[in-house]
């Protein structure tokens, strides 16, 4: 008989003597199950950028709460410090990522929102420069309304309600 089988059937006899002998109690059984792979460890995040012939990657590691930009031209910039890295290793924090080239330099802008147990998410907005030196400059974090911060990318129209749908089905219009 396979070993799982054994497992099951060992469960499954456990929890039965357990609900009889205990009828006028109630009793908790709990059964873990996982896989038998190991886990991927030091899993990160990286968002990828060109400027020019410059090449960037924001890496974000979670798990050594660090947020590390790489330069193709230059030593990586740590931003952990900064509020954007503060943003990106938060874990109730869902984000954005976007990246823009002025001279001689790359910002990096965050829109997202920060989920609250048992209350409304809260919107944000930051952006950071990083100089051609590598010198992160001073971060611009504000509150945004969660609902400005969904925005119709370009080709896209307007979802008509269902009764337009059956309106427009009835006429033959698409």
């Amino acid at each position: 008989m396979p070993r799982h089988t054994l497992l099951s059937t060992a469960i499954l006899a456990g929890v039965l003597t357990a609900s009889a002998s205990a009828q006028a109690q109630s009793q908790t059984v709990r059964v873990g199950w996982a896989s038998h792979l190991p886990r991927a460890h030091d899993v990160g995040t990286v968002y990828a950028a060109s400027c020019g012939e410059v090449n960037y990657e924001l890496k974000v590691s979670r798990e050594r709460k660090t947020v590390t930009l790489v330069r193709s031209n230059g030593p990586d910039v740590d931003l952990s410090a900064t509020t954007v890295g503060a943003r990106l290793l938060d874990e109730d924090v869902l984000a954005h990522v976007g990246f823009n080239c002025p001279m001689n330099a790359l910002n990096i802008f965050l829109k997202g929102v920060k989920l609250v147990d048992l209350g409304v998410p809260q919107g944000f907005r930051d952006v950071i420069s990083v100089g051609a030196d590598g010198q992160p400059g001073k971060s611009e974090p504000r509150d945004a309304r969660v609902d400005e911060l969904a925005v119709a990318r370009t080709g896209t129209g307007i979802i008509p309600s269902a009764a337009e749908r059956d309106r427009r089905a009835c006429e033959g219009v698409k």
